[in-house]
């Protein structure tokens, strides 16, 4: 009789294509188990549980595949480290010199904790790699808690890399607690991986350089630049080591832009490194503003590159 529960149901079936082989996914019907769900202490429908060993955990997210593969994900391989006042001492104030923590302090009542978990483990593998990312439950470490200052739930904070004092943090106050924005708020606290270019660096680095570059073309006046900008950073960051990131102001070096053929702000242009060959100097648009779509299209079109140059590269010997 639960509209709910039947909306639920094709989503666990597409879950379980999913991971055919690896979890057994099934349905128990309260109305006929009433015993079994009380057992369980299942008093609203639908609830999703999952049974990993002896561990049970209650799923919270949305009833969605997605969001349900994401959770199990999670429990098979976790991105949020679960911390207690020792390993927090240890890892968080301990950190070791260029480590960056983010942590939040919640309690397992709070509603706005809850909606804010699926959102922090989403963010935690967005930042996988980059900023170490944990977690505290101040109902169970509830002096521990107070002790670091923590008066509301959730507390989201920083803890920055290379600061004397290693208790120093910036505390999360931005409307939006959604995994993007958590994310660029987090990201802000490392240093800036972009480089800007003048006509020159363009030139000499961009264009006749030995490096794949990633450039952002803008204007210090347009609105959707300024919005873009983060989301550029973010990016800079996830191709660091693979892609070099520059951003050019066209207001300044008006000339440059016009050259490369750009006629709207921002506008993203990939310069991938062509072995003897010099960057095509327009170089490849990539009409996306999402750093991961777009880090994902300029490594897929290194993969196609790449065994061509190769094989030229062997030609040449």
């Amino acid at each position: 009789w639960c509209p709910p529960c039947r909306a639920l149901l094709p989503e666990l079936r597409k879950a379980s294509i999913q991971l055919a082989g690896q979890m057994k996914f099934g349905t128990l019907d309260c109305t006929i188990h009433h015993n079994l769900c009380s057992m369980y202490k299942i008093q609203a429908y639908p609830t999703t549980v999952i049974f990993n060993g002896s561990s049970v955990h209650e799923y919270e997210g949305q009833h969605s595949a997605d969001g349900i593969l994401e959770f199990i994900q999670d429990l098979v391989s976790p991105s949020v480290v679960t911390l207690d006042p020792s390993s927090f001492k240890d890892r968080v104030r301990g950190r070791a010199e260029g480590q960056v923590w983010a942590v939040d302090f919640y309690a397992p009542w709070c509603g706005p904790c809850q909606a804010l978990m699926p959102e922090w483990r989403r963010m935690a593998r967005m930042l996988s790699g980059q900023i170490l990312v944990g977690s505290v439950d101040c109902q169970r470490f509830q002096s521990f808690c107070q002790s670091q200052g923590v008066r509301a739930y959730p507390e989201v904070r920083l803890y920055p890399s290379n600061t004397p004092r290693t208790d120093h943090y910036m505390s999360y106050n931005g409307w939006h607690r959604d995994a993007h924005s958590l994310r660029t708020w987090a990201l802000s606290s490392l240093p800036s991986a972009v480089e800007d270019l003048t006509p020159d660096s363009f030139r000499s680095q961009v264009l006749s350089g030995q490096d794949h570059w990633v450039v952002d073309f803008y204007a210090p006046w347009c609105g959707p630049c300024q919005h873009f900008a983060p989301e550029f950073e973010v990016l800079s960051q996830i191709v660091k080591g693979e892609i070099r990131a520059g951003k050019v102001d066209c207001q300044a070096h008006h000339q440059t832009c016009q050259s490369a053929g750009i006629n709207a702000y921002p506008t993203v242009r990939f310069y991938p490194h062509l072995g003897k060959r010099r960057h095509e100097h327009s170089g490849e648009h990539i009409n996306s503003r999402d750093a991961n779509v777009i880090a994902d299209t300029m490594r897929q079109r290194l993969q196609r590159l790449l065994p061509r140059l190769h094989s030229k590269a062997k030609d040449e010997l």
